[in-house]
């Protein structure tokens, strides 16, 4: 089988004195109020051609599509989080199998987190199939500060996930307070960050559209939930504050990896054929272009 790479990088948190003075986790102002259909929302038939094909994007959720991820594997063998070292398991082992749960209860798809310490290839063509491994760096994004970074192969032959591996920011973790003085709300964004890349490992994209109409796509710039928070998906950081729900996809998050599940057995849109990347050159793939801009 082919495998492919296909890069994404976020702000899945940068320090408060860089930030935005925007709640990472609630609504950005001017957006539409709690509960009701904002607009600019992408609406569920995004980007499919026709009813009864692949559909890559709906109301606070998308589908790396344009990277190549369309899918996730309905085979049966599921998927696998390992830890690069002792480190990376100790930072994010607790968020990793919250994640996994969360993914295997939404998707049907089992995800399992198994206790092997070992360094990812970094290559698609070495990428084991099927795991996905997570480790920690000091600014992992070419030195910028507070970007995590994740980093997806798919099959070339049906656009499912492959594998991945993730690099989340050590400055969570050797900052104090790096998300805020609030102890729940810093631990709930953490995990959060971790839950991000894991999300974009498996497959989803950011989904920030043009809510306000003003010709541009913007930082935080997402359809809230009812409850007025962000997706966990939304660039740069998003998810619940709770202690009991940080680190869960959303409830908008939840339509999308369903639909990746769904996408394995539809066939795809004509359109979306023949418009998947060539392998990009380590340094210069989109995701690192999307993510310098934050």
């Amino acid at each position: 089988m082919g495998r492919k790479l296909s890069f994404t990088a976020i702000a899945a948190g940068l320090a408060l004195a860089v930030l935005p003075a925007v709640d990472a986790g609630a609504a950005p102002a001017g957006s539409a109020p709690a509960g009701s259909a904002p607009a600019g929302a992408a609406p569920d038939t995004t980007r499919a051609a026709a009813a009864g094909t692949q559909i890559y994007s709906g109301t606070g959720w998308k589908i790396d599509d344009e990277s190549g991820m369309y899918s996730l594997s309905g085979d049966g063998t599921g998927y696998t989080f390992q830890f690069a070292d002792a480190d990376a398991q100790t930072k994010l082992g607790a968020a990793t199998k919250q994640a996994a749960a969360q993914l295997t209860s939404v998707t049907g798809i089992k995800f399992t987190v198994s206790t092997t310490l070992k360094p990812s290839p970094e290559n698609c063509a070495d990428q084991p199939r099927h795991v996905m491994t997570l480790a920690v760096k000091y600014r992992p994004l070419d030195g910028k500060k507070g970007f995590s970074r994740a980093l997806q192969c798919y099959n070339s032959g049906d656009h499912s996930a492959w594998g991945g591996w993730a690099f989340m920011d050590t400055e969570y973790w050797t900052v104090p307070n790096w998300f805020g003085t609030d102890k729940t709300v810093n631990a709930s964004k953490t995990k959060n960050a971790i839950t991000h890349e894991i999300g974009h490992m498996v497959g989803m994209d950011h989904p920030n559209v043009d809510l306000n109409g003003d010709g541009t796509v913007a930082d935080f710039e997402c359809a809230p939930t009812p409850k007025n928070y962000l997706p966990v998906m939304c660039s740069p950081n998003g998810g619940y504050l709770a202690a009991a729900d940080g680190g869960n996809f959303t409830s908008l998050d939840v339509p999308g990896l369903k639909q990746l599940v769904a996408n394995w057995s539809l066939p795809i849109p004509a359109a979306e054929k023949g418009l998947s990347p060539a392998t990009p050159a380590d340094g210069a793939p989109r995701g690192v272009a999307a993510g310098s801009a934050y």
